[in-house]
């Protein structure tokens, strides 16, 4: 998995490529534990470029969100697949973390209060 950052606005705008796997899971929960650590409290996971997510994956989200919850922060996915979509759906997922079509829709949904 691959992970480029960028920071807009408040959000810092994570884009993810390749998979959620045990190994991508790894690098992806030691970078976020560091984003968290560092004070970030608004984090948008761009994952128009995700293949796959399997159980380590989805623990991963469950924890940030957890973590940014309690902050009273916000973790927002953008660009799902419906594969994506469907797994989420299934773990039961989809109705605890923000959803939002692309990246810019996100970050507008951010700025227009709506989210």
């Amino acid at each position: 998995m691959d992970l480029r950052e960028e920071k807009n606005g408040k959000f810092l705008v994570l884009g993810l490529s390749g998979k959620l796997d045990a190994e991508g899971t790894k690098m992806f929960g030691e970078r976020m534990t560091q984003f968290l650590d560092g004070g970030e409290r608004y984090i948008l996971l761009d994952f128009t470029d995700i293949t796959y997510i399997n159980s380590s994956g989805l623990h991963a989200l469950i924890l940030v969100e957890r973590r940014l919850a309690s902050s009273r922060g916000m973790l927002i996915l953008a660009g799902v697949s419906d594969h994506i979509q469907k797994v989420l759906k299934i773990s039961g997922l989809s109705s605890i973390l923000t959803r939002q079509p692309t990246k810019a829709e996100a970050l507008a949904s951010f700025a227009n209060g709506s989210i």
